[in-house]
């Protein structure tokens, strides 16, 4: 009889330890916001000025037009009109290893031709004598 008051106290030793790691308290585990790649930029005429977020080391920019940049505040002046999407890569400072990417979508519609008109480089003396 000893054997067995022995064998059901572990058993419910055994199902309570279970019970207690199954029902915790423990919060759950969410992704770390503070490794979120992001950046803003400025517009002046047709050059765009990127700012990436804080907190990430190697950045990698891609223009969209064939162009490419690095550093956390980048300039780029675009040659033409159009949409272009921007993609900016790189590594969080902290955290888990592997680099991160962000993009937007930029409208350039400043771009302007200039056209040189013949006349406008002309250079016409008048005099008072004629021949």
């Amino acid at each position: 009889m000893k054997r067995l008051g022995i064998a059901l106290g572990l058993i419910v030793v055994v199902a309570f330890v279970v019970g207690a790691v199954l029902f915790s308290n423990v919060p759950p585990q969410t992704s770390d916001n503070g490794n979120v790649l992001s950046f803003t930029y400025t517009v002046s005429d047709n050059t765009f000025t990127f700012y990436a977020a804080d907190g990430f080391t190697n950045y990698s920019w891609d223009f969209g037009d064939s162009s490419t940049g690095a550093g956390s505040v980048v300039s780029h002046t675009y040659q033409a009109n159009g949409n272009y999407q921007v993609t900016l890569i790189a590594d969080p400072s902290t955290g888990p290893s592997g680099s991160l990417s962000a993009f937007k979508q930029v409208l350039v519609t400043t771009v302007t031709t200039l056209i040189h008109h013949y006349f406008e480089n002309l250079n016409v003396t008048m005099g008072n004598n004629a021949t």
